[in-house]
């Protein structure tokens, strides 16, 4: 493996950052119980040196969050619960059927305010659980709005 080689891996202090995927740890304890002592020592001095550093896809870190949340559609007006959440866009559960593509308007309640501020965004992933959307183009206030929104940490309370 060369320190060029294309491999992602989130940028921030991995102290820091929470893992979303509880399995991850148990994959890369797995791989690494079953490597040899050499391979250990290599993956070691990649890791000291920070090879795997800068090399994430993503533009913005997501947060996990689960707190409901309003969006239009199609079909009118819904309601879902965020997964995760970044200033780039949203994880929603959801039952409904929904396409790549598809244009949303999604309502967050700041932390300290009853006004709510309404994103668009374009449905990016479509999974079992839910739906990945990516948000088109916002102002000040709306990304404002986006980080109070991910600040919440208790009650989760329906609008």
């Amino acid at each position: 493996m060369s320190a060029d080689s294309d491999v992602s891996c989130p940028m921030m202090d991995p102290l820091q950052m929470p893992l979303q995927d509880p399995t991850i740890t148990h994959q890369l304890f797995q791989l690494i119980t079953e490597m040899s002592e050499d391979e250990k020592r290599t993956l070691l001095r990649f890791l000291k040196r920070g090879v795997l550093r800068g090399k994430c896809r993503r533009q913005h870190f997501r947060k996990p969050v689960h707190m409901p949340v309003r969006y239009t559609d199609k079909d009118g007006l819904s309601k879902g619960v965020v997964r995760d959440i970044s200033l780039g866009g949203v994880f929603i559960f959801s039952q409904k059927a929904f396409s790549t593509g598809e244009r949303l308007s999604i309502s967050f309640f700041a932390a300290d305010s009853d006004q709510a501020v309404w994103v668009d965004g374009d449905v990016m992933r479509v999974a079992p659980e839910g739906i990945g959307v990516r948000f088109r183009s916002m102002n000040e206030f709306q990304k404002i709005g986006i980080i109070s929104f991910a600040s919440k940490r208790s009650a989760i309370r329906e609008r």
